[in-house]
């Protein structure tokens, strides 16, 4: 049934992501983009690529300064290569990447899931918090050309919320989470003392670990440069396919903070790999700078396209890579605590 599940789910996602492609393109000429495509500068492609692969690589980095704190030693490349299977995974199953790249460092680093997949978490949970911050120092910069797509683009995500249901729903967790919190007090000694609860306190004091990472990471400036690096070259390699066609190459630095933005998004939204949402996003926001729809849907194909691709050849080689990979001579074993 969870099998059953999974595939159901899969498919759903699937779906969607091809009816928005069929929705963007509906009314384009396919030949004429063939022949835009044939005529692109592909050296500016290949470096999009090469940025693209820094900041995975970077996020490596990073993510073995999250695991410090909590007593691994990791490697910053056998992290890479984690990383990239995690990606690799996504583009095959959605939501799985994070759990597989767990997987991998436990497989070559032996790093306990619950502890690496909290990092994870927190990992997330800061990226999205920066993608917050990111739309709106755009919105602040370009807010007379982004006015009107953001407008659409929350008119349409909240058109058929319903206040009175999702307080009830809030009001309804609130009472259970007030329940549990209550039980659990009244019953804490025979809880502890019950042996379920003995074997999953360590998987459970290793996840809350995790998720503290970020606030007991010890090198501080390592970990904020290496999170400004990110960022700063998924803007780069955002920005830098305008100059693979002409009808995009005047576009300026402000235009590629709404790329960025608008890109986010896509990849946000609850769709296999942000297929369709991404192109819908992308193309949308460039017509506001001027951009036909077709060279903006061409843009955002060429720019999704490579790294999705690129995603597939690296993130498939990493996965050999890791069937290869000895595990960690001097192991990682943490001293146990108690949570």
């Amino acid at each position: 049934m969870k099998i059953f599940k999974s595939i159901l789910k899969y498919s759903i996602t699937l779906l969607i992501a091809f009816a928005l492609i069929w929705y963007v393109f509906r009314d384009l000429d396919l030949k004429i983009l063939f022949e835009k495509v044939k005529k692109a500068n592909f050296t500016f492609v290949y470096i999009s690529i090469a940025l693209s692969l820094i900041s995975h690589y970077l996020r490596g980095y990073r993510w073995t300064l999250l695991l410090e704190p909590i007593n691994y030693r990791v490697n910053p490349f056998r992290a890479f290569i984690a990383v990239m299977v995690g990606y690799f995974a996504n583009l095959l199953l959605p939501r799985v990447g994070e759990i597989t790249r767990c997987a991998i460092l436990k497989k070559t680093d032996n790093v306990a899931v619950p502890a690496s997949f909290g990092t994870v978490i927190s990992e997330r949970i800061l990226d999205m918090l920066l993608l917050l911050v990111l739309i709106f120092f755009t919105v602040i910069i370009e807010f007379s050309t982004l006015s009107s797509f953001l407008t659409n683009y929350f008119q349409s995500a909240f058109a058929n919320f319903n206040m009175s249901f999702y307080l009830l729903v809030a009001g309804l967790l609130l009472v259970i989470v007030l329940i549990a919190i209550f039980l659990f007090k009244k019953n804490r000694e025979r809880i502890r003392a019950s042996s379920w609860y003995k074997k999953f306190r360590p998987l459970l004091y290793d996840l809350i670990s995790g998720l503290k990472s970020i606030g007991n990471v010890k090198q501080k400036t390592a970990f904020f440069v290496s999170t400004a690096l990110i960022w700063i070259l998924y803007y780069l390699m955002s920005y830098i396919i305008v100059f693979s066609f002409p009808e995009t190459s005047g576009l300026d630095f402000f235009a590629g903070l709404s790329i960025l933005m608008a890109g986010g998004l896509g990849m946000a939204a609850p769709v296999q790999g942000g297929i369709g949402t991404y192109h819908a996003f992308v193309g949308g926001v460039l017509m506001l700078y001027g951009i036909s729809k077709e060279d903006g849907v061409l843009f955002a194909t060429l720019l999704h396209t490579s790294q999705f691709v690129s995603l597939i050849v690296f993130g498939g080689t990493s996965f050999i890579v890791s069937l290869f990979l000895h595990k960690n001579p001097n192991g990682n074993e943490p001293e146990n605590s108690k949570p």
